[in-house]
């Protein structure tokens, strides 16, 4: 069956790679509680497609534990807005993980899931800013599961700044390949709903780790 628009805020590398861009590019859809949520349609492996980005502060964190964070098999599914599994598949080198997400859609839909590579440069784990790189990949970790739909094309990032000793600004920027055709005042308040979901879990879970 076909995707209607992917669940995650994660949901969600290099556009090869995304550029951190301004909020003059993106049009703001939403502010409260400390987060900004923005939008623009670029083109994107042929197609006009959403790109979501969302900016928020919080407090007594580092880069650090945003990767920790990201790496939670556990919390996963506590930040993750509708997320029936989080797995993550090590490897080697701790900078470099591979996530898998899936996704608990209402029937008649068919559930959706992603299966992602984060990388991260380590030198940049105590620099001003940190950039955590996402993007669908192909792994035998992870197959293609009979009647649940494949999200295509992510890529994105975390940014993670530093605006002084107490904060951080952490920037969630994301696209994926084109979902099937549905109104947009249909599929737009739950694409912003969960990701303000999202955002707000996952600060939150940031949080209490200070």
């Amino acid at each position: 069956m076909k995707t209607v628009f992917p669940y995650f805020a994660p949901l969600i590398l290099a556009l090869m790679f995304i550029n951190v861009c301004s909020a003059s590019d993106f049009e703001l859809i939403k502010a409260e509680r400390n987060i900004s949520l923005y939008e623009r349609w670029v083109k994107h492996n042929g197609h006009t497609v959403r790109e979501l980005k969302a900016d928020f502060i919080v407090k007594a964190v580092s880069a650090q534990d945003v990767v920790a964070l990201l790496k939670n098999p556990a919390k996963g599914p506590r930040w993750n807005t509708n997320a029936r599994n989080y797995k993550i598949a090590y490897t080697s080198n701790d900078a470099v993980w591979l996530t898998y997400v899936r996704y608990k859609i209402p029937w008649p839909m068919d559930d959706q899931d992603c299966s992602l590579k984060y990388s991260f440069n380590k030198s940049d784990l105590n620099s001003p800013v940190c950039n955590i790189y996402f993007e669908g990949v192909d792994t035998e970790k992870f197959p293609v599961v009979k009647n649940v739909t494949r999200i295509t094309g992510t890529r994105g990032k975390w940014v993670v700044q530093k605006v002084n000793n107490e904060s951080l600004k952490i920037t969630y920027q994301i696209v994926t390949d084109k979902s099937a055709s549905v109104p947009r005042w249909v599929s737009d308040p739950i694409i912003h709903d969960n990701l303000f979901k999202t955002i707000t879990e996952f600060r939150k879970l940031l949080e209490q780790t200070s």
